[in-house]
């Protein structure tokens, strides 16, 4: 990766313009745009979740996993489980380092990752702390292990 500074005087004073070139939209361009995009604003430790009775405030290091079905964002943390509606790209957008997209309908936060078995049909499956699966598909399965330093 390469870093460089441009002086830009057609800029305001507090304004400033980042730039991400490279090959291909990857993981890894993603995660760099996210991790700017957070860049000055606070860290929450809680996720604020709306459900249908209620507004439900969880830690974000007490959830292991979240799925999405359709519109359908269910929370499995430690204590519970929660159902909300949403898009699983937007409640990735809340939380931390610990947590990687691992197929197109989950996400898991690798603090609760125990280990990752083949599964059925070529794919493999995250097992994670509270007897939970999560099924991993090929195509996330490099960045997880990128993620855990294989």
């Amino acid at each position: 990766m390469k870093i460089k500074f441009q002086k830009d005087s057609s800029l305001e004073l507090d304004e400033i313009e980042v730039e991400v070139r490279a090959l291909e939209e990857n993981t890894t361009v993603k995660k760099l745009i996210n991790y700017v995009n957070k860049f000055g604003k606070r860290n929450r430790s809680l996720l604020p979740i709306k459900t249908e009775d209620r507004i439900a405030t969880i830690k974000v290091d007490d959830v292991i996993k979240i799925e999405v079905q359709s519109t359908s964002l269910t929370y499995f943390t430690t204590n519970e489980m929660i159902k909300t509606s949403g898009r699983l790209y937007q409640a990735i957008e809340n939380l931390n380092e610990n947590f990687v997209q691992v197929s197109r309908h989950s996400v898991i936060n690798l603090n609760y990752l125990e280990s990752i078995e083949s599964g059925f049909a070529g794919n493999m499956v995250a097992i994670l702390a509270g007897k939970l699966k999560a099924d991993v598909s090929r195509r996330y399965l490099p960045e997880l292990e990128k993620e855990l330093g294989l």
